[in-house]
């Protein structure tokens, strides 16, 4: 039920929440523009992905979160929902700490990153199915004791 939360939570945060990134302390030059930002003429860029993409990936991870948590009804071991929750971080505005040279210091908060979200909660959900595949769903049962065997050996011998 964590995973479906999580996949909503950061379909909205991906899709509406605009991208930005606001200087909030700055003792050197900085500027934000179009997935960039200019500490001290160096630029630090963000990888951009066009709206309409964000909106399918975000649509297929909510799909096969639904589909593995409520269709398949897998168990959901904790570092899933770990990584899942974590995923969430890169989609909100974060502050960003530069430091240039050893006097300047520039804290930028920005949701730039937001790009990298949607492929850590697509590892989240791998783990998750990998997790359910590969770890045994029932023990073996114990069909006979060892002192029956034996008397079955006993009598045919």
């Amino acid at each position: 039920m964590l995973l479906i939360l999580v996949a909503v939570i950061l379909s909205a945060l991906v899709v509406f929440l605009e991208p930005g990134a606001t200087p909030i302390y700055a003792t050197a030059p900085v500027d934000v523009k179009d997935y960039t930002i200019i500490v001290n003429n160096i630029p630090d860029r963000f990888i951009q992905l066009p709206q309409l993409l964000y909106i399918i990936i975000s649509l297929i991870l909510l799909l096969v979160t639904f589909y593995l948590e409520f269709l398949l009804k897998i168990y959901i071991g904790r570092l899933p929902k770990i990584v899942a929750v974590l995923s969430l971080l890169y989609a909100i505005p974060i502050p960003y700490i530069y430091l240039v040279g050893f006097k300047d210091v520039v804290i930028v908060v920005s949701n730039y990153a937001k790009t990298f979200s949607l492929p850590t909660y697509g590892l989240a959900l791998l783990i998750a199915a990998t997790e359910n595949l590969t770890t045994p769903r029932k023990r073996a049962r114990v069909i006979a004791d060892l002192s029956v065997t034996e008397e079955k050996t006993e009598r045919g011998a």
